[in-house]
């Protein structure tokens, strides 16, 4: 049978065949597009907002807040928004340098996430979510329930050994053949790798 192999739960493989890997994918974006606003519209809003010039700070603004209620936890964006050490000059840098790093040649996943997490109120898990939107050709999110169920820490570094981990296993997905079923997408993404893990772990089919 082919599938991937993974460590989850205990510290023993487990093998999720490849062609379970679909039917994850779409579970995910069943449960996550039944929020305000779902997977495929945040990813547009995310490369509008990457692309743009000058960054519209009402747009940058929507943006967190929309990925934070996509993140089930909308008071995050609150705690970004009105903290003091937040000045609105101090975000749109922070995001911007963290867009200029993933739009290199050779992509700077970790330092993109640390310039995130110089923004009060982002730790991993949610500074990795908005990356997830804003490159979701390069950015899986990293939880607390995939750091606990997979075994990497929330940190810089093991988020780079995550993301890293999606990269190979959307490439393997990719060689196999193995369809994906994000809307308008031809490949897997690591981004889509990390949807399948997390609706694979919560048991959503």
């Amino acid at each position: 049978m082919n599938g991937i192999s993974i460590t989850a739960l205990v510290k023993q493989q487990v093998i999720i065949p490849h062609s379970d890997f679909p039917i994850l994918l779409t579970a995910h974006l069943n449960q996550s597009n039944k929020g305000l606003k779902g997977t495929q519209p945040l990813e547009a809003d995310g490369y509008a907002l990457r692309t743009s010039s000058p960054m519209e700070w009402a747009n940058l603004e929507a943006f967190i807040k929309d990925v934070c209620r996509w993140g089930d936890y909308a008071g995050i964006s609150g705690r970004v928004l009105k903290s003091k050490n937040n000045a609105r000059a101090k975000i749109q840098r922070k995001v911007g340098d963290a867009i200029l790093q993933l739009s290199s040649a050779v992509p700077d996943i970790v330092g993109a996430l640390r310039s995130m997490m110089e923004i009060k109120g982002l730790g991993v898990s949610f500074a990795s979510k908005h990356l997830r939107f804003l490159f979701p050709e390069h950015c899986p999110v990293l939880d607390s329930i995939l750091s606990s169920r997979l075994f990497y820490e929330l940190s810089a570094d093991d988020y780079g050994r995550f993301a890293a981990a999606c990269k190979r296993m959307a490439a393997e997905l990719n060689s196999a053949k193995i369809d994906t079923t994000f809307p308008g997408q031809s490949g897997w993404r690591p981004s889509d790798v990390e949807a399948a893990l997390y609706a694979w772990i919560n048991e959503w089919k």
